[in-house]
């Protein structure tokens, strides 16, 4: 039986946040949630058979920035600290199971050992590749600040910095041969101990990347000795849009039935005839 540690990144929509916990609520997994340091208000959660534990220590995170990198580590050592689990399923606030935990435990076991990624692939500096990891990205922090004024300002600056460094062919990170994947993805513990151990030459590689959590994980992976460990599965169901993932509504039914998904984002609570979909369909999974 498989002993699974959820490690949940939360800053709003925090009616899905505790319908996830709940259908999470189960005595082969433990909880983690960090709440972004911006929330004043820390929404109330509760357990009946998980081990639930909400972290204290909490981090101002920013899409796109460097914190989204350091926020997965703190989820991944307050797992680590707490002893040995057959996977470290790092997942938004806003995803759903759509199978049971028996389905989803059932799933899991059957890649014992090693680390599950949606979309991996290999990148031979694309487009994207160079702009994210071999550029230095300032301004990043408030590239998607709420407040227009601000992140207009930020992303002036930071198109004439990456304009420079076009101009002057100033590229970094040239030895490595980088890989992508979504950045939900479930690790083996041998992966997070990895991880962990390099954390801080890893923090340093990736500190002026931009989205760097989508490439940090698989590149590092991809180039130790635990490589022949990483495998690239369709588990998750999510729809981007021109930054981020959207909103799922009725309109993704066709596209979750059609697939062999075992989670979806990103959901919302203005949605609820979808919610209710996915709580019939893990029920009957």
């Amino acid at each position: 039986m498989g002993r699974y540690a959820y490690l949940i990144i939360a800053h709003n929509e925090f009616e899905i946040l505790s319908l996830l916990v709940s259908m999470l609520d189960d005595e082969r997994n433990d909880i983690y949630v960090h709440i972004d340091r911006k929330v004043k208000n820390i929404p109330e959660l509760r357990t009946e058979r998980s081990s639930l534990y909400v972290l204290e220590d909490r981090i101002d995170v920013r899409w796109g920035n460097y914190s989204q990198i350091k926020c997965e580590y703190l989820l991944w050592e307050s797992a680590f600290a707490n002893g040995k689990y057959d996977f470290y399923h790092l997942i938004s606030g806003t995803h759903l199971p759509l199978k049971s935990q028996n389905k989803i435990h059932s799933f899991f076991d059957g890649y014992y050992g090693k680390n599950v990624f949606s979309n991996l692939e290999k990148r031979n500096k694309d487009y994207q590749e160079i702009l994210k990891v071999h550029r230095l990205n300032f301004c990043t922090r408030t590239y998607a600040s709420p407040k227009v004024q601000v992140s207009t300002i930020s992303q002036f600056f930071w198109k004439m910095f990456i304009a420079i460094q076009r101009w002057l062919n100033i590229t970094i990170n040239n030895d490595t041969q980088f890989y992508w994947a979504n950045n939900w993805c479930g690790l083996s513990q041998n992966a997070v101990a990895y991880l962990i151990e390099n954390k801080d030459k890893i923090l340093k590689k990736y500190r002026w990347s931009f989205c760097g959590d989508e490439w940090f994980a698989p590149t590092e992976l991809m180039s130790s000795e635990l490589r022949k460990d990483n495998i690239n599965i369709q588990y998750l169901y999510n729809t981007i849009g021109r930054n981020n993932a959207s909103e799922l509504d009725l309109t993704d039914l066709y596209m979750m039935e059609s697939g062999d998904y075992c989670f979806a984002r990103k959901f919302s609570s203005k949605h609820s005839d979808i919610i209710n979909w996915v709580l019939c369909k893990a029920k009957k999974n």
